[in-house]
């Protein structure tokens, strides 16, 4: 069961759809970033891998990531139940079995339809900038150390701190790609299920804006950097909250004597 819900979750346009739309919204905010630069050559590292990933991801991804998280799968459950696909699966298998191996492929989904194009675009910003960073005092992103989570660790190991943006990002990927599944529990509107988390994720970020409280915006929990004022606690614990809250619906709204109402 695993196994088809995992080819069925990859093996489809929408998470291809999803991929190539990261693609291009990082590949745009990269263009932004080497049209902002100096003169080519006047110093060799203004432009290097590290910045120009860290400036994309702050582009128009940033807008549509939610969108990104929900598109390859999260609507799947709903589909599944208004098309006769689940009846027909349940001849053949338990609903526990199918349950959980939705849940899982929904969530890897979700969470890699984020990451691949951040670790991509790490690899092309490798292939085209140098490797060296600024010095402090120069520096166009992040100074002597940057906001948020591990913000420290940009300047001691440059690697590992855009590894572990991309690990955020998988984690943002499968906390959305939850919440869709478990919108999906209740709506059977294939377009309502993958609107509400990107509105949702836009009126919170309003909203929070509006009472001064930016540093739990969901942006900040795509961009560890992006207030000030972020920690390990408005990014790990709203997106923690987040997910606690999609599985806890799951649990009572996606049950099997639902599937025959």
């Amino acid at each position: 069961m695993l196994r088809a819900e995992l080819y069925r979750a990859f093996w489809n346009r929408s998470f291809l759809l999803a991929l190539v739309l990261g693609i291009l919204l990082l590949g745009y905010g990269l263009f932004e970033y080497s049209e902002g630069t100096d003169i080519p050559g006047a110093n060799p590292f203004l432009c290097n891998a590290y910045d120009a990933v860290i400036w994309a991801q702050a582009g128009p991804v940033v807008l549509l990531v939610p969108l990104l998280a929900v598109l390859p799968f999260a609507d799947s459950y709903a589909l599944d139940r208004t098309q006769g696909y689940l009846r027909h699966v349940l001849v053949h298998s338990s609903y526990r079995r199918y349950f959980f191996a939705k849940f899982v492929a929904n969530l890897l989904a979700g969470g890699l339809a984020v990451a691949l194009p951040l670790l991509l675009l790490f690899a092309c910003t490798n292939l085209i900038y140098l490797w060296g960073l600024l010095p402090i005092d120069q520096a166009r992103i992040g100074g002597a150390y940057l906001h948020g989570p591990l913000g420290s660790l940009y300047r001691i190991a440059p690697d590992l701190y855009i590894l572990f943006r991309v690990g955020v990002g998988f984690i943002f990927g499968a906390t959305y790609a939850t919440l869709g599944l478990a919108i999906s529990s209740f709506v059977n509107n294939r377009y309502i299920v993958l609107a509400t988390p990107f509105l949702l994720y836009h009126v919170a970020n309003f909203v929070l804006a509006v009472l001064g409280l930016e540093r739990w915006s969901p942006p900040a929990t795509f961009i560890p950097d992006a207030v000030k004022t972020t920690s390990w606690p408005t990014v790990f614990g709203e997106l923690g909250g987040i997910f606690v809250v999609s599985v806890l619906c799951l649990l009572v709204l996606a049950r099997k004597d639902r599937v025959y109402a």
